[in-house]
């Protein structure tokens, strides 16, 4: 059972060949989705909320790397089957109800709001050995200039929402919580290119504002790796730079897409951000295996 039988369509092909954009690429047999890259075997029940795009991509490292049983929380049941092949066993039934002191849990919900709701029913709970929460580099709002784990986190909506979960989810884990603020995640055809095609239209904004990105292969490779290694970070900035601006990203996504040129607000008064990322490098994704954001553009 590979990723392509749960029914995630990766984007990867044998290692030496090249990709759709003109750089070469990883295959599985590589880096990408790797359970062996050199992290320490770090064993035990693993229990993933939100076993979707990305949790069903850690779910399967942790059972290729053989490092003990997964369950996947799942909101409906139209994985089940698939995760039951690919050895993950899938349940409705919500954490709180059977995490034990000795799991590790990942939090891989859409969207920080969900987030921050699965944290408030787990302070009930005590918090188990290792938890991953997925954040968003939304904490940052429009920051300039260099973006590391160390910048003062932003203003606005959608900033101050991942704030609020993060917050929460820190008081609950403690030092045992690791937090991991994930640029957009893609693949072909999902994320913003995925986006796009849905609306016709680029969401408005500043030409000059930096789109942080990440594969959904290199974020699962850093959350197996956060995991796994003995002590981590309690932030890790997962961002794959060089990012695009907006303006190069929509440009090429609306003409794979056959739409009109984007539009945008005005620019900026400053440069894009520059994102920082030698602490994911050093500690858990040193070669990452989509390193190209022109991946994010195709279909």
């Amino acid at each position: 059972m590979n990723i392509t039988d749960l029914g995630f369509r990766l984007y990867s092909r044998p290692v030496g060949c090249e990709s759709t954009v003109g750089v070469p690429c990883r295959g599985l047999g590589s880096a990408a989705l790797d359970p062996s890259v050199g992290y320490p075997d770090t064993m035990g029940r693993l229990v993933i909320w939100g076993a979707g795009e990305l949790g069903g991509r850690v779910a399967l490292l942790w059972r290729r790397g053989h490092r003990g049983e997964v369950i996947g929380v799942l909101r409906g049941a139209a994985r089940e089957d698939d995760l039951r092949g690919a050895g993950v066993e899938p349940t409705r039934e919500l954490p709180p109800d059977f995490i034990q002191p000795d799991d590790l849990l990942v939090l891989a919900l859409p969207g920080s709001l969900k987030q921050r709701a699965a944290v408030m029913t787990l302070e009930v709970v005590k918090p188990p050995r290792r938890s991953i929460l997925i954040s968003s580099t939304a904490v940052y709002g429009s920051a300039a200039g260099r973006v590391d784990e160390d910048t003062p986190l932003g203003g606005g909506e959608r900033a101050e929402a991942a704030v609020r979960a993060e917050s929460d989810f820190r008081e609950w884990a403690g030092s045992s919580g690791v937090i991991l603020r994930f640029g957009g995640l893609h693949r072909p055809g999902r994320g913003p290119i995925g986006a796009l095609r849905r609306n016709g239209v680029a969401h408005p904004g500043p030409p000059n504002r930096a789109l942080p990105l990440i594969h959904y292969d290199d974020a699962a490779q850093a959350v197996f790796g956060a995991l796994s290694i003995r002590d981590p970070e309690p932030v890790y900035l997962g961002v794959t730079p060089p990012s695009p601006t907006r303006a190069a990203f929509y440009q090429r996504a609306c003409a794979v897409l056959g739409l009109p040129d984007p539009t945008f607000t005005e620019p900026l008064p400053h440069e894009p951000a520059t994102f920082d990322v030698s602490r994911l490098r050093r500690d858990l994704l040193p070669t990452p295996a989509q390193p190209d954001w022109r991946a994010a553009a195709t279909l």
